[in-house]
């Protein structure tokens, strides 16, 4: 079978194709797997940003008028015997300018009046 003039040729092509095939599949799967993991993430970050929100509205008195603000201020507070001192919230990512991206890398949006965030990534925007 091996001697015959074109036969690795052909099975060379079988080989690419079926590696072609599985790189297709693999590579599906492993979009799927990335979006899930990036829903996941947007779910989470909101939770951290609202509860950093209402954590900054109950010291402060008032909503945060940025989410920069959350990043740059510090909160201080007792615990047992010592003082922590820390920022409201410790974002996966920002951008240059201080605004905190969600996993979209889109900044959040947010309303200073009424201390809603919300995603601005199409889908996401009612979470």
């Amino acid at each position: 079978m091996f001697d015959r003039a074109g036969s690795g040729i052909v099975e060379t092509l079988i080989v690419i194709i079926v590696i072609s095939i599985l790189v297709v599949v693999v590579y599906d799967r492993y979009e799927s797997i990335i979006w899930e993991a990036k829903k996941v993430a947007v779910r989470t970050e909101l939770n951290n940003l609202r509860q950093a929100i209402t954590l900054f509205k109950m010291t402060k008195g008032r909503y945060p008028r940025s989410l920069k603000e959350l990043v740059s201020e510090n909160i201080i507070v007792p615990y047992k015997d010592t003082i922590v001192r820390a920022k409201y919230l410790e974002p996966y990512s920002v951008d240059k300018d201080m605004n905190v991206l969600d996993p979209f890398d889109m900044p959040f949006a947010y309303d200073p009046l009424t201390g809603r965030v919300r995603s601005q990534k199409k889908g996401f925007e009612d979470w």
